[in-house]
């Protein structure tokens, strides 16, 4: 079990639909969630969990007894499990900012605007972890602590000082409100060489399932959409773990 051996986990979670589930309408969103094993732990796997709900409680009985460090989007349903340092992506708080900038008339990112400082100071990290990658965890803390500390003390200044604007861009009062947040979710990285600075691990199981949906649609049943997830997460635990698929499921 992903839960009892790992330390570090990432979850994401996307919708579905299913045509036949007790007191929902067809049309109605369910959910697919996703639990994927940290770059580094040696237990490699990856665990799809079907719910007709995007629910808190689904969120503390999926990960019920864990206890390490676990990586989230930022959806507020993680926020109140137990025994969890709870991190979250810094590439979901780039979105925000870079969404924010507006494009001159030749589409191209207006520098001098505010959303695009966010993005600057954001990418500096990301350059940072990128020199660090291939550091033991108690080294890239101690790079981290050194280059990226200041950055995020800078960063966060800036945040509260440009909050403290009028501001029409709604979408840089989105990011920043966002950041503002979930300012002790995405600062959690300086405190541990084993948090990763985004959640693209869990993203990149789950996009298959995201592309494959457009052609399949939907479950019909409550039985298929949990037959769905147990072959997603065998065949995406094959290719975690550098299998062969096919002579995997034939085995």
């Amino acid at each position: 079990k992903l839960k009892d051996s790992c330390k570090v986990l990432h979850c994401d979670e996307t919708t579905m639909q299913c045509n036949h589930e007790p007191n929902k309408k067809a049309t109605t969103n369910s959910y697919m969630w996703v639990l994927v094993s940290g770059d580094l732990e040696k237990t490699k796997g990856v665990i799809f969990n079907y719910s007709s709900s995007r629910a808190e409680k689904v969120a503390k009985n999926l990960l019920k007894n864990y206890k390490g460090i676990l990586i989230t989007d930022g959806y507020s349903g993680y926020n109140n499990l137990e025994d969890v340092i709870h991190v979250e992506c810094w590439a979901h708080a780039r979105r925000y900012f870079y969404e924010s900038v507006p494009l001159d008339s030749n589409k191209k990112m207006i520098q001098t605007s505010d959303g695009y400082q966010g993005v600057k100071m954001i990418d500096e990290l990301f350059k940072i972890e990128e020199e660090i990658s291939e550091l033991e965890p108690n080294k890239k803390l101690e790079k981290r602590k050194e280059k990226s500390e200041p950055i995020l003390k800078k960063f966060y200044e800036w945040v509260n000082l440009t909050s403290q604007k009028y501001i029409t861009n709604q979408k840089l009062q989105k990011a920043l409100t966002y950041a503002t947040n979930q300012k002790e979710c995405l600062s959690k990285f300086i405190e541990d060489g084993r948090i990763p600075l985004t959640n693209s691990r869990a993203e990149r199981a789950i996009r298959p399932f995201a592309v494959h949906r457009k052609n399949w649609l939907f479950a019909d049943t409550q039985e298929g959409a949990k037959a769905n997830a147990v072959y997603y997460s065998l065949i995406e635990s094959a290719k975690i773990n550098k299998l062969n698929i096919y002579k995997y499921i034939n085995y």
